[in-house]
């Protein structure tokens, strides 16, 4: 039991650390629930219940093992799979993208026999990179967008500069691997339960119309979870509820930190410029990880557009640069040795980011 005990405190560390900074700046200030930005935490709710469903009656997978069926190669597979990540990111987080294309790798890469710590890594970055490019694609996306109350079509300008030129980056990265054919015959997906996939596919619609402030969230709200518990009341179980906790930890305890004086005032001074901000927020995210980043800093300053890319470029780096990036991680190592996957994704996200701070710092330059 305290082994289940210690086990979970060290995967949900962040969830952990939130809360108990919460409570003890609650004893400096009175904490204020309105702190807690319900529409981002119903949102992100609401999104986690479709890709649960979504997973469920693999859609997923099957457009995964479709687009796969067409490759033979490492370096057509790096491709098609770099492509594929990331557009599953723009649409459904990059957490469910490489919970879905990683086992997929994993298998055709035992078929094949070769180990494939480069497309995975690959993989891995191109969720990071494709899933900045929406509102909806990660959390800190998610919570950014509403926080600042961004134009949307003020945020596509903001991040597809980036978007292009890690796409191209990856792309290049990935013409090295090997032009070697393979055999390799995936299993053929059967969709069931088509109506239902189909029924959900419209629930992600009117989602993403509440992001964009199109619907009312309430409302949406609603739908989802009646639909959910007549259709599929289980899921409701499998929502991640730390991350939901998380969101709720980091609100209470940025408004109280705010409203402490001392900490306001050296918080502004150290984000008083907006290099400033891009480069705590890019470097931060590699200790403590993008999303909670995002969060700590929004309370600060007004320089949202650098936080934004700050963040988004802060993905890339270290393992915990990103909550996806251990997820790969994790993944890939039942199967194949850590080593060798190690040194690749240091070496190659330690290049990327410095690569696209460097692009980004120069292109809001000559903006």
């Amino acid at each position: 039991m305290i082994q289940v005990i210690k086990s979970k405190f060290e995967e949900e560390i962040v969830f952990v650390v939130s809360t108990l900074m919460a409570v003890i700046t609650s004893f400096l200030v009175k904490p204020s629930i309105d702190a807690v930005d319900l529409k981002v935490i119903f949102s992100l709710f609401n999104l986690m219940l479709i890709s649960l469903a979504f997973e469920k009656y693999h859609l997923l997978d099957g457009i995964a093992v479709y687009i796969l069926s067409m490759v033979r190669s490492e370096k057509s597979i790096g491709l098609v799979m770099i492509f594929t990540t990331a557009g599953l990111g723009m649409l459904m987080t990059n957490d469910v993208a490489l919970l879905t294309v990683v086992p997929i790798t994993m298998t055709i890469a035992r078929k094949a026999g070769f180990d494939p710590f480069k497309v995975v890594v690959l993989e891995t970055a191109a969720a990071n990179i494709g899933s900045s490019f929406t509102p909806f694609g990660n959390p800190q996306n998610l919570y950014l967008y509403n926080y600042f109350q961004m134009d949307t079509k003020e945020f596509f300008l903001i991040i597809t500069p980036f978007v292009i030129a890690g796409m191209i980056l990856l792309i290049l990265i990935n013409m090295r691997n090997s032009d070697k054919l393979m055999d390799v015959k995936l299993n053929k997906v059967h969709l069931k339960q088509v109506r239902k996939i189909a029924y959900y596919a419209v629930l992600f619609i009117l989602v993403i119309l509440s992001v964009l402030r199109q619907l009312d969230y309430k409302i949406v709200t609603l739908v989802v979870m009646v639909s959910v518990i007549i259709l599929d009341r289980k899921l409701v179980k499998k929502v991640d509820y730390f991350l939901l906790g998380t969101f709720v930890s980091f609100f209470i305890f940025i408004d109280n930190v705010t409203r402490l004086e001392m900490v306001n005032i050296f918080a502004r001074n150290l984000l008083d410029s907006p290099l400033k901000v891009f480069s705590v927020s890019a470097l931060l995210s590699q200790i403590i990880s993008n999303v909670p980043s995002a969060i700590l800093i929004s309370g600060f300053t007004p320089f949202y557009r650098e936080l934004f890319l700050g963040v988004s470029v802060g993905g890339l780096g270290t393992l915990v640069a990103s909550l996806a990036n251990l997820i790969s991680y994790k993944i890939y190592c039942k199967s194949f040795p850590r080593k060798q996957y190690k040194i690749y994704f240091n070496k190659l996200n330690a290049a990327l980011l410095i690569i696209l701070s460097a692009f980004v710092i120069i292109f809001r330059q000559i903006q």
